[in-house]
């Protein structure tokens, strides 16, 4: 054998074994723990080698292997478990993924391992995202409805819902509630034209701007409910009334074609003076 020249596994065996002949003699028997552990040598060395492929194939496919660009990419990862992780370190676990039948969601968490973004597909199949804050409260809510509409919440701290943009059979909706959940602002947007309500602190409408006809109408009302003044128009006049506390006229303030007329009416709401005469 040539000096630097590298003999083959076999030839190596081979060397290994003459040498234990030359220095124990005829004892071939001893021969057999030698040619096992160069056995088992060759099936490490096998090993490590697929353990290597192995290692090859997860960096090309999650992008890390230096020669990606020259090596085909798959076609798409598959990552069979409940539940999967991304840390950041150790103790720090900013995303976390879900899945279970019929139901997946993405939780974001905060350095402290608070919840603070959900994104999720619920078990009705409707998409949902969430903002939480620290105190575990959802702020924010934006949604699909059981009718496949979209939905939009605001909370305050506490979690209480303070606004809202939602679609409705009837049109678009945007709300404004109170510290106890009384809707007092409703903008309604519907076919006919637009409608503004607004409402005192249980909740009950006390006014509301909205259309009839195409023309525009002012409505006014007290606690009981009942109309006290209006104010609307049609193509030839505009009217100001002034309502009885059972909703019977009491005074209108109008205009034809020779100019305004103030009208009084009786407790019955018949007309009983108007000016001018």
């Amino acid at each position: 054998m040539a000096v630097g020249s590298n003999p083959s596994r076999p030839l190596i065996t081979e060397l290994v074994a003459e040498l234990v002949r030359s220095r124990m003699g005829p004892a071939l028997g001893r021969i057999a723990p030698i040619t096992l552990m160069v056995d088992e040598l060759n099936q490490l060395r096998n090993e490590v080698a697929r353990l290597r492929r192995e290692l090859n194939h997860v960096l090309r496919v999650l992008g890390q292997e230096e020669k990606l660009p020259q090596q085909p990419r798959p076609p798409f990862l598959l990552l069979d478990a409940e539940v999967i992780s991304i840390r950041h370190s150790a103790d720090k676990m900013p995303i976390l993924l879900k899945a279970e039948e019929g139901y997946a969601c993405i939780y974001l968490n905060d350095n402290d391992g608070r919840a603070r973004g959900l994104f999720q597909i619920d078990e009705n199949g409707s998409a949902r995202f969430e903002i939480w804050n620290k105190d575990q409260e959802v702020v924010v809510s934006i949604g699909e409805t059981k009718d496949g509409a979209g939905e939009i919440f605001v909370a305050s701290a506490d979690g209480k819902p303070r606004a809202g943009l939602k679609v409705h059979e009837l049109g678009g909706i945007v709300s404004a509630q109170n510290s106890a959940g009384q809707t007092n602002v409703l903008m309604l947007g519907k076919d006919q034209g637009g409608t503004f309500v607004v409402a005192d602190a249980e909740g009950r409408p006390v006014a509301e701007i909205t259309t009839v006809d195409g023309d525009g109408v002012v409505s006014i009302k007290g606690k009981t409910g009942y109309q006290t003044a209006y104010m609307g128009c049609d193509e030839n006049r505009g009217l100001i009334a002034v309502l009885g506390k059972e909703g019977e006229q009491a005074v209108a303030l109008t205009s034809n074609e020779k100019g305004g007329t103030l009208v009084f009416f009786d407790s019955k709401g018949e007309p009983k003076s108007s000016l001018p005469k």
